[in-house]
C-alpha cells in the first residue's frame, strides 16, 4: 500500500468531520525541460479516447482548461468543439482524462474474541469415606483482542490527468496528474475538486510534486 493511500485511509478514521472538512491531494506535474512552449501557437484541448465514461466526464472541464491556459499566456486555445474551420496548424494538443474507480488495499486488523483471564477449580470427595477428590476447573473469560489478521479494504481513487503533446514531434511535453482517495464523497465532487487543484498548479517552467490536505469552506458537503 502506498504511503499516500495509507495516510488517506488513516485520515478517514481520524476524529475529523471527514471529507466535508478536509480533502487530500497527491499532485505531480512534469513539463519537458527542453521544450519551448509557444504561447502564440494554436492549442487544442480535447478529452482522452479511453472509456466512454471518462471521456464524457472530461468534456465538462474542457473550457476550464482553456481558461487556465489563457491565464498562463497562451492566446489561441480552443476546444475541439469551437476550433475555427480556418485556423493555423495546431501546435500542441492537451488531452484530459478524468474518472473514479474502486481500488482494494491490504491492512492488518485486530481480531477479537473470548480471552481466558483466570481459572476457578472446585474439588469434591468422590465418596463420603474416601480421600480421593474429584476436581472441576472452570475458565473465566472476557471479550478482548486475540490476535491479528490480514484483511482487504476498498476505497475510491479519483484522478485528473492532463497530457500535452507537441503535434510536430508527436512527443509528450507536459503531464499533470492530481489524485485523491476517498470513501465518503460523491465522485463528481471529488473530480471537480481535483480539476480545480490541478489547474491552480499549472506550471510550464518547473516540476511540481506535492502531497497536501485542503481544508474546505465551512458548511461544505461532499455528499
Amino acid at each position: 500500500m502506498s504511503r499516500f493511500l495509507l495516510c488517506a485511509l488513516l485520515s478517514l478514521t481520524a476524529s475529523l468531520s471527514g471529507c466535508a472538512t478536509q480533502m487530500d491531494v497527491a499532485l505531480n506535474a512534469i513539463p519537458d525541460p527542453d521544450y519551448s512552449f509557444d504561447r502564440k501557437a494554436t492549442v487544442l484541448v480535447t478529452s482522452a479516447s479511453g472509456t466512454a465514461e471518462n471521456a464524457l466526464t472530461a468534456r465538462y472541464y474542457l473550457r476550464d482548461m482553456v481558461n487556465a491556459l489563457k491565464d498562463q499566456g497562451f492566446r489561441e486555445v480552443y476546444t475541439d468543439a469551437d476550433l475555427p474551420k480556418t485556423h493555423a496548424p495546431v501546435k500542441m494538443t492537451v488531452t484530459l482524462d478524468i474518472g473514479s474507480r474502486q481500488v482494494s488495499y491490504r491492512y492488518t486488523a485486530t481480531d477479537y474474541g473470548q480471552v481466558t483471564t483466570s481459572t476457578s477449580t472446585v474439588c469434591k470427595n468422590i465418596k463420603k469415606k474416601d480421600d480421593r477428590l474429584s476436581c472441576t476447573s472452570t475458565p473465566k473469560t472476557t471479550y478482548g483482542p486475540v490476535g491479528t489478521s490480514e484483511r482487504t479494504g476498498y476505497t475510491t481513487l479519483s484522478t485528473f490527468i492532463a497530457t500535452a503533446r507537441d503535434e510536430v514531434s508527436k512527443r509528450t511535453v507536459y503531464l499533470l496528474r492530481a489524485s485523491s482517495y476517498n470513501e465518503d464523497c460523491q465522485a463528481t465532487k471529488v473530480e471537480t475538486f481535483l480539476v480545480e487543484q490541478g489547474l491552480q498548479n499549472l506550471d510550464f517552467h518547473d516540476r511540481v510534486q506535492r502531497n497536501y490536505t485542503v481544508t474546505m469552506p465551512e458548511g461544505y458537503s461532499c455528499k
